[in-house]
């Protein structure tokens, strides 16, 4: 039985096709690295973790890890608007680092950290107002943002305002019940509370 050989046109059309599914492969794997951030398939196994370890040094590895992949963007333009931003902020130029943390935000709506930041930027100022509508962006978009929630703790605090603050903390150890840091956070306001009545 003679062999079929493969016609030049059938060869050309099989390397086309095989450049196709190359190409769609490639198309779905950016797709799927596009969700950094709050979006990241990653969080779910360290926030599900941080549930039940009771270690102070885990708990604080798994908030890094967490922060680490909360920072991640995909975009080298809009990476480096924001870590100048964080620069800024850092150095104490708020007002500059906002104008950067607006760029991202601008072109990256739904990357809730540059929102985080800019809440920070304006807590720094005394903006509070402004703040608080930035945290609640963030938690929004990432509703376990421990970060935005004890922000919005120490705003209820500057206004005087500790049960919303306790509120908060509350919140905060459902992420984490056995953080010691956050406990001691609320029994401090609990403590100052009570000396006021």
């Amino acid at each position: 039985m003679k062999k079929k050989e493969i016609s030049p046109q059938d060869l050309l059309s099989w390397m086309i096709m095989f450049r196709y599914i190359i190409l769609f492969l490639f198309f779905i794997f950016l797709s799927a690295q596009s969700f950094a951030d709050q979006n990241d398939k990653r969080l779910n196994r360290l926030f599900d973790k941080l549930i039940v370890t009771e270690d102070q040094l885990e708990i604080e590895k798994l908030t890094q890890q967490i922060w680490k992949i909360w920072h991640e963007i995909d975009d080298p333009k809009m990476t480096r608007a924001f870590e100048t931003g964080v620069q800024m902020m850092n150095l104490g130029f708020h007002s500059r680092a906002i104008d950067y943390f607006d760029k991202v935000i601008l072109e990256m709506p739904n990357f809730a950290e540059a929102w985080n930041k800019r809440a920070t930027a304006h807590f720094m100022m005394g903006n509070f107002g402004l703040s608080m509508r930035d945290i609640s962006k963030t938690l929004e978009l990432e509703p376990r943002h421990f970060g935005a929630l004890d922000g919005m703790g120490l705003i209820f605090i500057h206004l005087d305002q500790p049960e919303k603050a306790i509120d908060i903390y509350d919140k905060m150890l459902e992420i984490f019940p056995n953080s010691n840091s956050t406990k001691m956070k609320k029994d401090r306001i609990l403590s100052l509370t009570t000396q006021s009545t």
